[in-house]
């Protein structure tokens, strides 16, 4: 692997979206100078966001908008281009405005209303009655497609009140935000927990706080409190609030979460879908690499692709998957180290890049470990 071979892939994605940007102007005739008004930028003819990539998902979110785009291409362009989250509707207090705001805007046709201006405004109004009826019981918790279906039937109004209503009548499907993706990180936790707990031979009883130095801190706080909700436990009455702990920002932070757990490519990627974010892409720099280094050791640790196999993908094993105490614990032991392996053969990788005469920075520090 070559640092050109990447180089050419970044290009090559920056200029097909350069291309989509450019049919966007033609189909429609909406030029950029219009694009950088609507979004709160200086008009120009030659934008950076066409010059470069955007960054930030706001940016990707606001030009689909000004295009009147629908909410499965500004998903796409998330993903795609972005490396971004998806926009996820039980995100509450933020991807639901904006979901709602784009809904509206593809379906208003006959003003010029700027509504990617009013997401302040829409979000403090469902923050509002969000934090109002937190705690009302409700009826049975609504499937994320159902949501999506039923968003589509919201019109717009000054004072939100469909919005409003249609967070009322939900409120405990917001609850169950991200379940899917924390119960498959608590698999993970809970077994190595178990088998440390088990057959450690050390009195001390592990516990997530206990993983520190394989975890990192913000690590922790993420996945600590409940398996089946995001929400913030009050420390005092221990009920859980409205409030709603800090989520990683980045599929960077979310990769190296899983490789701190000692996750396999299979589920690694299973759970960046489940985050709305795209699986690893072999042609991306540093996913290509990780991908290539991530089935080595995946191969020099039979062990641990055992254990995860019957004891983890499964409900537990049979016949030729069990194994011993010994067993378990050394393949928990391996995958704990999972994310230092990688940084050391990373960086041998890196040497030997510098020894055959390529000199480039973005191969000098693993970029999934926080030192």
């Amino acid at each position: 692997m070559k640092a050109a071979w990447w180089e050419l892939f970044s290009n090559y994605r920056a200029k097909k979206w350069r291309n989509e940007l450019k049919a966007l102007v033609d189909r429609t005739g909406t030029e950029f100078p219009y694009v950088c008004r609507y979004i709160g930028l200086e008009p120009s003819e030659q934008p950076g966001f066409y010059r470069k990539m955007p960054r930030v998902r706001e940016t990707f979110i606001g030009i689909g908008m000004a295009y009147k785009l629908p909410l499965d291409t500004i998903n796409r362009w998330l993903s795609k281009y972005g490396a971004k989250k998806k926009l996820y509707i039980k995100d509450v207090l933020s991807d639901l405005i904006w979901i709602y705001l784009i809904t509206v805007n593809c379906n208003d046709h006959e003003t010029d209303t700027n509504y990617y201006s009013i997401y302040d405004s829409c979000q403090k109004a469902v923050g509002e009655i969000y934090s109002d009826v937190w705690n009302d019981i409700m009826s049975e918790s609504v499937d994320t497609v159902v949501l999506e279906n039923n968003m589509k039937q919201i019109g717009y109004d000054r004072d939100f009140t469909g919005l409003r209503s249609f967070v009322v009548e939900n409120i405990d499907a917001f609850k169950t935000a991200y379940i899917k993706p924390r119960t498959l990180l608590y698999k993970y936790i809970e077994k190595i927990l178990e088998v440390r707990n088990l057959y450690d031979g050390n009195e001390r009883k592990w516990t997530l706080s206990s993983l520190r130095g394989y975890l990192d801190d913000s690590m922790i706080n993420y996945l600590s409190g409940s398996r089946t909700t995001i929400n913030v436990r009050d420390g005092v009455r221990g009920n859980i609030t409205s409030g709603i702990k800090y989520i990683p920002k980045t599929k960077r932070a979310h990769i190296s979460m899983c490789l701190a757990l000692g996750m396999d490519l299979q589920d690694l990627d299973r759970y960046l879908e489940m985050m709305g974010y795209s699986p690893l892409d072999s042609i991306d720099s540093d996913e290509g690499a990780l991908i290539l280094m991530l089935n080595q050791w995946n191969n020099e640790h039979p062990q641990q692709a055992k254990f995860r196999a019957g004891y983890i993908n499964t409900d537990g094993p049979s016949g030729d998957d069990t194994m011993s105490p010994e067993e378990q614990l050394a393949a928990v032991d391996q995958m704990l180290e999972l994310r230092m392996d990688l940084k050391e053969m990373y960086e041998q990788a890196c040497e030997k890049l510098r020894e055959e005469g390529v000199s480039d920075k973005r191969f000098r520090k693993f970029p999934y470990f926080n030192e």
